[in-house]
């Protein structure tokens, strides 16, 4: 018998070039989002009128969300771009180029953030089903992936599905009912990036991958700026804290400054430490030929210690005070003067009606022919 040769069938593939969307990226991921709903004065009277009715109760929280459209076709564009009344996907500001780790390995590629969004309803029902109160809102949530997306490419992304779930009690036995309700919205994610490219391919079913690389933030390990206050200038300001006095017993007469024509005595013992400790008496002696009596004594009840202010200035020490005191029977303000010089002291007093802010007398500078005055600056 001969044998026979068994020949291979003819291989009748051949090179094709086709145009197809080729998927560079592609990933799914589920974002979860908290939001706080508050119901109007007149829902809430709603609400507790139907708590109040036992053939209503208990009432229930229901929440709706939008029904998305099913996974396939794929080629449904609208569904692609997410485009839907009630829901939508979109990407927001621009990509950047980025670092990160995969499996271990350093990669690199483009993050982008995601804005997702769905209208959402809440519906408070009674014992029967029928609605006491609705709440109608947008949930927003917003995600960054991180993606193989090169330039030229486009990013494509849709929400597959919507679910809610009140995260305090669903069902209200009765009241007070609460003013607010809190949610927590998942989106499920299906983003993609694509390209239209001309292949010649052998291919396979192929899978989605989470949203997992990790994305290295360069600033991550950048400290938060230390608090460094500008630099003082210690020598400037603030002084440093000196106690000063004055401390004395002098008079002499008034000036031609004065209005009046007399002598001005005064006794003063006044410590920056110890302001309330602090003394100052005056008495003018009256020596016009008027034949009217102006004498009087005026004695400080008060020192400003904020108003103490001591300086050196032409040779002399010299110490501001201000306060309040009585002249006879009348309260009124003062500014007091005194300056310490080589052999020659002098002081001036100032009072002043506190309604007005006129001042009622004046000594001048009287420079003291009796008596001293001891300043100590600190």
């Amino acid at each position: 018998m001969g044998s026979k040769l068994i020949s291979k069938p003819k291989c009748r593939l051949k090179d094709e070039c086709i145009r197809v969307p080729k998927v560079y990226d592609w990933v799914t991921d589920k974002i979860g989002t908290k939001v706080k709903l508050q119901f109007s004065k007149a829902q809430l009277e709603d609400i507790e009128c139907a708590l109040a009715d036992p053939c209503r109760r208990p009432l229930r929280v229901v929440v709706k969300t939008p029904k998305t459209p099913p996974l396939f076709p794929l080629g449904d564009s609208e569904v692609k771009k997410g485009q839907h009344k009630d829901f939508f996907c979109e990407q927001v500001g621009e990509k950047q180029s980025v670092e990160g780790i995969l499996c271990g390995k350093k990669v690199y590629a483009q993050l982008v953030n995601i804005l997702f969004t769905a209208n959402v309803t809440v519906y408070v029902v009674d014992r029967a089903g029928e609605e006491v109160a609705k709440l109608k809102t947008d949930v927003s949530a917003i995600e960054p992936f991180a993606l193989c997306y090169p330039d030229g490419t486009d990013l494509l992304c849709r929400v597959t599905k919507i679910s809610a779930r009140v995260l305090d009690n669903t069902v209200i036995l009765n009241g007070p009912f609460p003013s607010f309700i809190k949610l927590k919205v998942y989106f499920c994610a299906d983003v993609q990036v694509e390209a239209e490219v001309k292949l010649s391919v052998q291919a396979k079913f192929c899978k989605s991958r989470g949203n997992d690389i990790q994305v290295i933030d360069p600033d991550w390990n950048d400290p938060c700026p230390e608090i460094e206050f500008p630099k003082e200038c210690d020598n400037i300001f603030p002084r440093k804290h000196h106690s000063v006095s004055a401390n004395g017993a002098s008079s002499g007469h008034v000036t031609d400054e004065s209005e009046y024509d007399g002598r001005a005595a005064i006794k003063v013992a006044i410590d920056s430490d110890d302001p309330d400790e602090s003394n100052l008496t005056f008495k003018y002696k009256d020596l016009g030929d008027d034949k009217r009596d102006r004498d009087f004594t005026f004695e400080a009840d008060q020192f400003d210690p904020s108003s103490i202010d001591t300086f050196e200035k032409n040779g002399y020490s010299i110490l501001k005070v201000s306060g309040v005191g009585h002249a006879d029977d009348k309260e009124v303000g003062f500014e007091l003067d005194l300056a310490e010089g080589d052999g020659q002291d002098r002081f001036s007093l100032k009072l002043i009606n506190k309604k007005s802010g006129k001042v009622t007398f004046a000594t001048g500078l009287v420079e003291v022919d009796e008596g001293n005055i001891k300043i100590d600056l600190g």
